[in-house]
């Protein structure tokens, strides 16, 4: 059980990411405790993670990619990992789970990056809008929300609860996220929401989001 702590959300409070301009405006010694806390929280995300993926049937999923801390030239500015069904390794669609300075979320995802490459349509994936009502009906609403490809990291999302209720809500979002892909996530707030357990908050939203990334 690993608590969700200030600090974890703090080291993303940097003015700059980049190696090269930290380089130019910290000493040697203070680049590498930067680097040294960055890493620490790192490890951390990275065992919860890896908890978590024990804890999923293995005959169900694929092995959890956990994305590294830098990527060589920057600082990661969140922590990212992603999950995927067995069926699905090859496809673009996931579950993915990210810390940022903000929140902690899970969320279902078309992954555009190297989609190319990958297995599945941006289209096939947007059908499942036509499913969420049904499948809202057996979770508690109020931690849920959903957002376009387009829309930034740090905005304020759109409630499950807005969305179901609202049926011209419903239609103008479907209608914009059909442009690029939807996002449907389940959150934890910085300063607003406890988590005693990072593992069971992951897990129990990747529960939750199974049976719809199932219909897939």
């Amino acid at each position: 059980m690993t608590e969700l702590t200030e600090n974890m959300f703090a080291i993303f409070d940097q003015p700059e990411f980049s190696f090269k301009k930290i380089k130019e405006n910290h000493s040697p010694e203070e680049v590498a405790q930067l680097k040294d806390e960055f890493k620490a929280v790192w490890q951390t995300w990275k065992a919860v993670n890896q908890t978590v993926a024990k804890k999923l049937p293995n005959e169900k999923f694929a092995k959890v990619h956990v994305e590294s801390w830098t990527n060589g030239w920057n600082l990661r500015d969140h922590y990212w990992a992603s999950y995927r069904l067995a069926r699905l390794e090859n496809a673009s669609s996931c579950i993915g789970v990210m810390l940022d300075k903000k929140q902690l979320q899970v969320y279902l995802m078309f992954q555009h990056y190297k989609s190319e490459s990958r297995d599945g349509t941006p289209e096939e994936y947007n059908h499942l809008l036509t499913d969420i009502p049904d499948w809202s009906k057996n979770i508690d609403k109020s931690y849920w929300y959903l957002w376009d490809k387009d829309e930034m990291e740090f905005v304020d999302h759109l409630s499950l609860e807005k969305y179901l209720n609202d049926s011209s809500v419903q239609k103008q979002f479907n209608d914009e996220a059909k442009k690029t892909s939807f996002l449907l996530g389940k959150f934890a707030f910085r300063k607003q929401d406890r988590v005693d357990d990072m593992e069971e908050f992951i897990l129990s939203g990747i529960n939750e989001l199974t049976p719809l990334y199932e219909k897939l």
